[in-house]
């Protein structure tokens, strides 16, 4: 793609390490990202992550990035910054970015921009992340999760995949498990979901279309870091609950 348009009209390639919201917690295949990484520097072509989702350790690791070892030119975060309880967001550039740009100056003086509240709020958060050793809890509750859900629903007709990384996971909800086929969007099996685990008391991230703008299902899950063992049994007995309500009629 970059050769067909020329290298000098390409100025970088943006994405999320794991895909969030529009693909619920998809991980890529072990070399995607240090194929696209190998590409973008042979071409001079920027490399920027959106870590906003993926960031602050949901998915196991400080930044998503991190399971691949490689390096974007710029990151985007926010988010987990503050857990949404203040907005904050940032980015942050490699030092070969920063020096280009220095000699002429950022331009960043926005309305919503230095926030001294926001700021203070991101430092309370990294230094809880930090001292209380939340981003290794997220990998190690992150796996204990995704196996307990993989397990239960292993059987589920109307679960097709399973997946993601540390506390940051999805569900796909499909019509039929082996060929994945997607139910047609009428049918609202993602709404349905939620609802009945909204009855239970369990509030789930949804999203659809994912397979072409119209029909796919999928949930979402990101519990707090600092979550309960019983919390964690409760939420893996609703969300399995919710769905075999929903599998039954489907």
């Amino acid at each position: 793609m970059i050769e067909s348009y020329g290298p000098d009209t390409v100025a970088a390639f943006v994405a999320e390490p794991i895909s969030g919201a529009t693909l619920a917690a998809a991980v890529p295949c072990e070399d995607y990202w240090p194929k696209v990484v190998e590409v973008c520097r042979r071409y001079g072509v920027l490399v920027i992550a959106d870590e906003v989702m993926t960031g602050f350790g949901r998915t196991g690791r400080w930044f998503g990035l991190e399971h691949w070892d490689v390096q974007a030119d710029i990151v985007t975060a926010g988010k987990g910054t503050t857990s949404g309880y203040v907005p904050f967001g940032f980015a942050a550039a490699s030092g070969e970015i920063y020096e280009a740009i220095a000699p002429k100056g950022f331009v960043h003086g926005f309305t919503w921009s230095h926030n001294a509240l926001g700021a203070a709020v991101a430092l309370a958060t990294l230094r809880r992340l930090r001292d209380d050793g939340l981003v290794d809890r997220s990998r190690d509750l992150g796996a204990k999760l995704h196996g307990d859900l993989s397990a239960a629903l292993a059987d589920e007709a109307i679960v097709g995949d399973v997946r993601g990384l540390g506390m940051m996971l999805g569900i796909e909800l499909v019509a039929e498990h082996d060929s994945k086929e997607p139910f047609p969007r009428h049918t609202q099996v993602t709404e349905q979901v939620l609802a009945a685990a909204r009855d239970e008391g369990l509030l789930l991230y949804s999203s659809t279309g994912h397979v072409d703008g119209s029909i796919g299902d999928l949930i979402m899950l990101g519990p707090p870091f600092t979550v309960t063992d019983e919390d964690m049994t409760a939420l893996v007995e609703r969300t399995v609950s919710a769905i075999r309500s929903v599998s039954g009629s489907a």
